[in-house]
C-alpha cells in the first residue's frame, strides 16, 4: 500500500464495521472474535491510530510514561521497543524517561506525570528510595520487577527460579569452582533475589561459591576486570554466574584478554537473554526473561486501570524464565 492505511482499510480487511474498529481503538468492549480480526488487520497493514484526533475527540490523554533506570543495555533496549509497540496497539503514545537510577529524578518524573495528567505510568525503579505516597492516588501506576506498594500491580519474571536454574545448569555441567558476580545495590531488588536463590541451591548441593560485588560507582565494569585479573592468577574458576548479562559479558571479555584458553573450560551464565536489536545475537549463555510477555502483561494491566477496572491490592504476575545458549557467528 503506497498510502498510509486508514481505519476504513482496517475495517475492510477485518470484515467488520468501521464503528467496531473505532470502538476497539478507543478501548471500548468488542467481541473477542472481532478483536482478534481487527488486531490482525492492524498488524498486517501497519495501521497507526491518529492519537491527536482521538485526544481532541474524547478529551482523554493518550500518553503513558515509561521510566527506566538506563537504556544502555540490550535488556532495556528490547523492553523499550516492545513497550512502544504494545502501547501503540491500544492507541497510546510512550514517553520514555531515563531516571539514571536516581530517586530524585524519578520523583521529578512522577511529579511531571501527575501535573500533566498522563494516562498512566509504567516504571522500572532501581533507585534506593521510591515514595509513591503522593502519587499513587493521582496516577495509574504499574511496576515491572520491583514491589513498590500493595496498590501498585507488579509484573516480573521469576527471578528466584532463574537463580536456581543457573545453579542447576552449572551443577549439570559438573562445575565445582564457582564465582558469583553481582553489584552493590541501594535496596533489595531482583538481582538480590537471583543471587540468593543461586547461593541457596549451591549450598544445598554443598558447592562453595565465591562472590564478588562491584560498587555503585561508574567504575564497576573495571572493578570486575581487576578482580578477575587478580583471582585468575591464583584460582581457576570453571563456572561463573553473573546476575545480569552485562556483568557476564564484562567477565567473558576480560577472561578473553587475561586467559583466552580458559574460555574453553569455563561456563559463564548471565541473566536477561536480551538482544540489542532484532538482528543482534545473544552473546552469552543466559537465563532468559520473557521480555515481550512482561511488557504485554504490564500494558494490559495498565489499560485495565485506565478504564477504571478495580485491580486488587498485591496484584502480582510472575512469568517463567528459561535457559538459552549464546548464539555463535557463522564460522565460529
Amino acid at each position: 500500500m503506497s498510502r498510509k492505511p486508514t481505519m476504513n482499510d482496517v475495517a475492510k480487511l477485518a470484515e467488520v464495521g468501521r464503528g467496531t474498529v473505532s470502538n476497539y481503538i478507543n478501548g471500548q468492549k468488542v467481541k473477542e472474535e472481532n478483536r482478534l480480526k481487527i488486531q490482525k488487520a492492524i498488524d498486517e497493514l501497519g495501521y497507526v491510530p491518529n492519537l491527536q484526533a482521538k485526544e481532541l475527540r474524547t478529551s482523554i490523554n493518550t500518553e503513558v510514561v515509561f521510566i527506566v533506570p538506563t537504556n544502555w543495555t540490550p535488556f532495556f533496549s528490547e523492553m523499550i521497543f516492545y513497550m512502544q509497540k504494545h502501547l501503540g496497539r491500544f492507541g497510546y503514545k510512550m514517553i520514555l524517561e531515563n531516571s539514571h537510577s536516581s530517586p530524585e529524578e524519578e520523583k521529578d518524573i512522577l511529579q511531571m506525570a501527575a501535573l500533566n495528567q498522563v494516562a498512566g505510568v509504567i516504571t522500572m525503579s532501581y533507585s534506593d528510595l521510591y515514595n509513591f505516597i503522593d502519587f499513587k492516588k493521582k496516577l495509574n501506576l504499574v511496576s515491572i520487577e520491583r514491589f513498590v506498594a500493595p496498590e501498585v500491580p507488579l509484573i516480573s519474571s521469576d527471578n528466584k527460579a532463574g537463580g536456581r536454574l543457573a545453579a542447576k545448569k552449572l551443577i549439570e555441567m559438573k562445575k565445582k569452582n564457582i564465582l558469583l558476580i553481582r553489584r552493590d545495590v541501594h535496596h533489595y531488588n531482583a538481582t538480590d533475589i537471583r543471587a540468593k536463590a543461586f547461593k541457596e541451591y549451591m549450598r544445598g548441593k554443598k558447592v562453595k561459591v565465591d562472590e564478588f560485588s562491584a560498587s555503585l560507582k561508574d567504575t564497576y565494569r573495571q572493578e570486575i576486570v581487576e578482580f578477575l585479573k587478580q583471582k585468575l592468577t591464583s584460582k581457576q574458576y570453571d563456572g561463573i554466574f553473573a546476575v545480569t548479562d552485562e556483568y557476564a559479558l564484562v567477565a567473558k571479555e576480560a577472561i578473553g584478554v587475561i586467559q583466552p584458553d580458559l574460555l574453553k573450560e569455563i561456563e559463564i551464565i548471565g541473566f536477561d537473554g536480551a538482544r540489542g536489536s532484532k538482528e543482534s545475537r545473544i552473546k552469552v549463555d543466559s537465563i532468559q526473561q520473557p521480555i515481550e510477555d512482561i511488557v504485554k502483561e504490564a500494558v494490559s494491566v495498565l489499560i485495565r486501570k485506565i478504564k477504571g477496572e478495580e485491580i486488587g491490592n498485591n496484584y502480582k504476575k510472575i512469568l517463567p524464565v528459561s535457559f538459552v545458549k549464546a548464539e555463535k557467528l557463522m564460522g565460529e
